[in-house]
C-alpha cells in the first residue's frame, strides 16, 4: 500500500536538484517524469516523513500522559510531530546523511549506479562535506 502523497511536476526547484520531497508533497522536474528511480528516491523521503511524524506523535503522547497533561496539549503539539522529519533533516547533518543514504540505496535498486549515486550524495547541495569516495563507502 502506497502512503498518500502528491507529486507535482515543476521546474521550480533549486539548481542541481531533480526532485524534492517536503512531507507528503513531492516536486519533480518534468524531464524526470518517467524516472522510476527518482520517484522511488523521493517516495522514500515521504515514507521517512510519515515514520518520523508517527514516532514523534507517539512520543509526545506518552510524554503528555506521563506528565499528566491533557488532550488539548497533545493536539497543540501535533504540528511539531508533522515538522519533525523536516526539522531534523534541516538541522542535523547526521540525520540528513541517514535520510539521503537510505533514499539513494532505494534509487540504486532501479538502476542508478553506485558511482553516480556517490557523486550525487557528495554534492554540495546536501551540505554534508563528503567526498565521492566516502559517499561510495556509505552507500555500500
Amino acid at each position: 500500500m502506497k502512503l498518500p502523497h502528491l507529486v507535482i511536476y515543476t521546474d521550480r526547484l533549486p539548481g542541481g536538484v531533480a526532485g524534492a520531497a517536503n512531507g507528503p508533497l513531492v516536486r519533480t522536474r518534468p524531464a524526470y517524469r518517467s524516472d522510476a528511480g527518482l520517484h522511488a528516491h523521493e517516495y522514500r523521503h515521504v515514507q521517512q516523513w510519515y515514520l518520523a511524524s508517527v514516532m514523534t506523535a507517539l512520543l509526545l503522547a506518552v510524554l503528555v500522559l506521563v506528565c499528566g497533561g491533557v488532550q488539548g496539549t497533545l493536539l497543540a503539539l501535533c504540528p511539531a510531530a508533522l515538522a519533525s522529519h523536516s526539522l531534523a533533516y534541516l538541522l542535523w547533518p547526521r540525520y540528513r546523511l541517514w535520510a539521503e543514504v537510505d533514499a539513494y540505496r532505494v534509487q540504486m535498486r532501479y538502476g542508478l549506479s553506485l558511482d553516480v549515486a556517490a557523486v550525487r550524495l557528495a554534492s554540495p547541495v546536501y551540505g554534508l562535506g563528503l567526498t565521492p569516495a566516502r559517499a561510495r563507502a556509505l552507500l555500500l
